[in-house]
């Protein structure tokens, strides 16, 4: 495991034109003029001194009850606390009022996240636990997915205690979504080891998948 890093992550989420064909977002003109007006902000951002910024256009959803609704996301790594400040900001670009926005640090990482290129996982979850709890569990997870799917990097982003998500895996994929899903449920291990240390910590898993936008 790597170290954490510092500094503050910002995850702003949009419900624009969120139509779904099964767990597929379906494209969207509506949605594409928004994608633009955030790449372009990302873009800005990372030249005022922001670690990383990425927009990010969610493509499948895991149906799952309680799983959260959006389509368009701004990933932000700053220094400093940004949340308030990033949403007058695209207020000002005129997207409407997000959907999600979420605040906290890094909780725990292992490989570079930044320096992959492919589909993005965003795996929410929501529970009770404690936040070291919930780092044990990640900790554990992530170590079957390395073994088993060649999963080699994650970012644990560890949320404020008033926001509806305890946490969220943001990583990116090996390869395409779907064989990634296949293999997950197609092996005993991922329901005897995975699903049982999350039970165990009380944590619900809630995953989407999306990919970067712009350069």
């Amino acid at each position: 495991m790597a170290s954490v890093a510092e500094g503050w992550f910002t995850h702003i989420a949009w419900a624009i034109d969120l139509t779904m064909r099964g767990p597929c977002v379906r494209p969207s003109a509506r949605r594409r003029d928004y994608e633009f007006r955030l790449v372009n902000l990302a873009e800005k951002l990372r030249g005022e001194g922001a670690v990383t910024a990425h927009a990010l256009a969610v493509e499948m959803v895991v149906p799952i009850m309680g799983a959260p609704a959006y389509d368009l996301a701004l990933l932000v790594h700053t220094p400093t606390p940004s949340a308030d400040a990033l949403v007058a900001r695209t207020a000002a670009l005129g997207l409407p009022a997000p959907e999600l926005t979420l605040s906290g640090r890094n909780g725990g990482r292992f490989g570079d996240t930044e320096e992959q290129s492919g589909a993005i996982l965003l795996n929410h979850f929501a529970g009770t636990t404690t936040p070291d709890r919930a780092v044990e569990a990640w900790k554990a997870v992530s170590t079957w997915y390395e073994r088993t799917l060649r999963v080699d990097n994650s970012t644990l982003l560890q949320f404020d205690a008033d926001s509806p998500f305890l946490m969220m895996n943001y990583a990116v994929l090996p390869g395409r979504v779907v064989p990634f899903l296949a293999g997950q449920v197609l092996r005993p291990t991922f329901h005897s080891v995975v699903r049982r240390q999350l039970r165990a910590a009380n944590l619900s898993p809630f995953p989407l998948f999306a990919r970067r936008l712009g350069p």
